[in-house]
């Protein structure tokens, strides 16, 4: 049952993002096509053809939802809007299963967008799980460990994913001077995971 729990929730990961993303944007088209579109439709002058007038309405509905999600990022930024988040936030981390799937997406979206706040700093390669077999892993600490004394080795914090899910994997410490660095950047480096190896960045790998 543990195991069943934890393909269901790695299944919900892979889903999730793109139903949500789907449903939302639709969301938005109706919204966009009920208060701002239908009403400049009708200010549209009369001898348009049709073709010509549903061009016109597309293109808006475009702009007016690409202007509604960047206006709503820029909120985000601000302390009052920030705060509402946060609080919504705390209600959702109460809801058992429902907030493993949050905090995953959440751990995602920092390593992807999240500039020094983002979990996964850089990609590398090591040798894992035995020498000659090479995984690709995302750099998560750099710093002088308790462990670097006892072992007199420079070691770095470093998380292997487990496709096709990045938010699951191994987390190991690797001496610095065992990592490959690679010109791979951290989103190609989650596309990789996700897609099992499918999607490799051409000329980087």
């Amino acid at each position: 049952m543990k195991k069943a729990q934890t393909y269901f929730v790695s299944g919900l990961l892979i889903l999730a993002p793109f139903f949500l993303t789907v449903l939302f944007i639709g969301y938005l088209v109706r919204l966009a096509d009920a208060f701002v579109v239908n009403p400049v439709f009708q200010l549209l002058p009369g001898n348009l053809d049709q073709p010509l007038r549903i061009a016109i309405t597309k293109v808006l509905i475009a702009i007016t939802v690409i202007l509604f999600v960047t206006v709503l990022g820029f909120a985000a930024q601000k302390f009052l809007f920030r705060r509402v988040l946060e609080s919504g936030e705390t209600v959702i981390t109460g809801i058992p299963v429902f907030n493993k799937i949050y905090r995953s997406f959440k751990d995602i979206s920092q390593a992807i967008f999240g500039d020094k706040a983002g979990i996964f700093k850089r990609v590398v390669f090591l040798e894992y799980p035995r020498k000659g077999l090479y995984s690709m892993g995302f750099v998560t600490q750099e710093r002088q460990w308790v462990l670097c004394q006892k072992t007199g080795a420079e070691l770095v914090s470093v998380f292997v994913p487990s496709p096709p899910n990045p938010a699951t994997g191994f987390f190991v410490f690797v001496p610095k001077e065992d990592l490959i660095e690679v010109p791979v950047s951290v989103e190609d480096g989650i596309r990789l995971t996700i897609s099992g190896g499918a999607v490799i960045p051409e000329g980087k790998i």
